[in-house]
């Protein structure tokens, strides 16, 4: 039980330190916006949120906060007896990276307006959750999930596509470390390339 309750506190302070420090971002005066991305990678799929402002000409700063469902090492396998598929190895695991995010946008300024080539870095803390499998409640799987925080953080390169209206394409590839502290299923490092899609919800 005590292992439950410093997980949630541990879970809550993360997500404030996020939280504050994409409203710190509010102290810059230039242009801002939130954006989803939609992520695959060699071990799963995921999607998140974004705030992005930008602090200077071909520097912003911001929120990235995603949620990762792992599928590595699961499979479909043929049944004959009941004539339909299973999936082995199926897992419950879910991370949840909260970071503090900073895109760098080296050629701002020296190509076209509707084409954005940028870095992005982000690092902060990535929480874990593992549902024990041989639950069947939904709910009770995830209450009594075993939960650990570890650093994390990425590394990548995108492009912005602009069009005449204030929405936004992106696409880019990248690198996840995230690494756990204790093994999950016999196995800590579950990060590697990813690729990602970013759709621009508004900008002001």
């Amino acid at each position: 039980m005590n292992r439950y309750i410093s997980s949630f506190f541990l879970i809550k302070t993360a997500v404030k330190l996020v939280i504050a420090l994409a409203f710190s971002s509010s102290l810059f005066s230039q242009e801002k916006s939130n954006n989803l991305n939609f992520m695959f990678t060699n071990n799963g799929y995921g999607f998140g949120y974004e705030f992005e402002k930008f602090s200077k000409e071909n520097l912003s700063i911001g929120a990235d906060l995603r949620f990762y469902d792992i599928r590595s090492d699961e499979y479909p396998v043929y049944d004959p007896f009941f004539n339909q598929y299973k999936v082995i190895g199926e897992k419950n695991i879910t991370m949840l990276p909260l970071y503090f995010r900073l895109n760098y946008y080296p050629f701002q300024g020296k190509i076209a307006n509707n084409f954005e080539p940028y870095i992005l870095f982000a690092m902060g803390p990535m929480i874990s959750i593992d549902g024990d499998e041989s639950i069947r409640s939904f709910s009770k799987r995830w209450s009594e999930a075993d939960t650990q925080i570890s650093p994390g953080g990425s590394i990548g390169f995108g492009i912005n596509f602009n069009t005449n209206t204030s929405n936004t394409l992106s696409f880019g590839l990248g690198y996840d470390y995230l690494k756990v502290k204790e093994p999950i299923h016999s196995k800590k490092d579950y990060g590697g390339a990813f690729l990602y899609l970013k759709y621009k919800i508004n900008r002001e």
